[in-house]
């Protein structure tokens, strides 16, 4: 049985200083199990703000120098771990030369081999474990749909069978600015072959979220996607990634992070349900997609109305609506996952990047 409870053992956190990797440490400890917190560098400005955070936390042990371009770096942190959950990965906004000291600083090199090296990293301290029952993968849409993915016939729903690789010709899927999805659908391949590999001494199962938001619990938190959502909030432009509308696909990171303990504990055989061990999660509570500039903004004005809100740059006829939609049936029906209003987790956002002093909002004329 590769089900893992509080019960058999502490389990790791991989990337907890990112925004799912510090709540995926708060949901487990809330939730009984004691938590191995791996970082690469406690000493930086985002290591020292996420210590700081979870020292207040109970049953959480910080394992420093945690790097995905070492090898080796976690086999002190999954030593006697009954499951680890991997959420740490190499973003665009990352791999800048100065957050990945051990990169090459090429963008789109660093977000694909720091996935790769990361995983196989990961894989071997797994393995080196003798422990480890179950690895919980947090991967991403990009990995089912792709970036810009072509137009699909409207209403089609993605599903955990489809993959990105087979959206593009061979030559726009190895196109550098396809890095993040490529290393996203390499890495789940890597981990399924490495978990069938081991003979059943663990199992994979993998989570696909889209733009992940919801509450701050502290500032080295704040990224590409609630960036966006604060600057509104206190009446400014966007910027990153883009300074025009765009749609928003939001899953909020409690909901992430309450699926992904579930399918750590769930005895379900991941591997024979539909679309093998993979869950969607996103769909904006059901909304599929949200235009930033028209339906998130208007969201924030209803829920914030003394704020003054800003406004993306919206060039001429705007962004064209997704044709396909989203939803999580699967996370649904097997795992028992639950999404709750895209409203509570835009205002969770807003409320929390005030609280946090990350936005300060300033007030519509009377």
């Amino acid at each position: 049985m590769t089900a893992i409870s509080p019960h058999d053992g502490p389990v790791a956190v991989t990337g907890v200083s990112g925004f799912t990797g510090g709540h995926m440490a708060r949901e487990l400890v809330l939730h009984g199990y004691e938590v191995r917190a791996c970082l690469r560098d406690a000493t930086s400005w985002r290591g020292r703000d996420c210590v700081s955070y979870l020292n207040r936390l109970p049953n959480v042990e910080i394992v420093d120098d945690c790097d995905l371009f070492v090898p080796g770096s976690y086999d002190e942190a999954f030593a006697g771990c009954s499951g680890v959950f991997h959420v740490a990965a190499v973003l665009g906004n990352s791999a800048d030369g100065k957050s990945q000291p051990l990169g090459s600083g090429n963008v789109s090199t660093d977000v694909y081999e720091g996935g790769m090296a990361g995983t196989r990293n990961v894989i071997d301290a797994v393995n080196r474990s003798g422990s480890v029952k179950r690895v919980i993968y947090t991967s991403s849409l990009a990995a089912v749909a792709g970036l810009g993915a072509p137009a699909m016939p409207p209403g089609y729903a993605w599903t955990e069978t489809d993959w990105a690789s087979s959206n593009f010709p061979e030559e726009v899927w190895n196109h550098p600015r396809m890095s993040y999805a490529r290393s996203k659908v390499d890495t789940e391949r890597l981990l399924n072959q490495a978990a069938d590999d081991s003979g059943g001494r663990w199992d994979v199962v993998t989570l696909n979220p889209a733009m992940i938001c919801g509450p701050i619990l502290f500032k080295a938190q704040v990224g590409q996607w609630i960036e966006q959502i604060g600057r509104l909030a206190a009446g400014r432009a966007t910027s990153w990634p883009t300074p025009y509308d765009m749609y928003y696909n939001i899953i909020d990171v409690r909901d992430l992070v309450k699926a992904e303990r579930l399918a750590a504990k769930s005895d379900v055989d991941h591997r024979a349900t539909h679309g093998g061990s993979r869950y969607l999660l996103h769909g904006s509570g059901g909304r599929s997609a949200l235009r930033l500039g028209t339906e998130v903004r208007r969201i924030i004005q209803e829920l914030f109305p003394a704020f003054t809100v800003g406004e993306p740059e919206v060039p001429e006829g705007g962004p064209a609506p997704p044709a396909a939609i989203n939803d999580s049936k699967k996370a649904k029906a097997v795992l028992g996952a639950t999404l709750r209003p895209v409203e509570d987790t835009i205002e969770a956002v807003v409320e929390t990047s005030v609280e946090l002093g990350v936005i300060e909002p300033r007030l519509r004329d009377a």
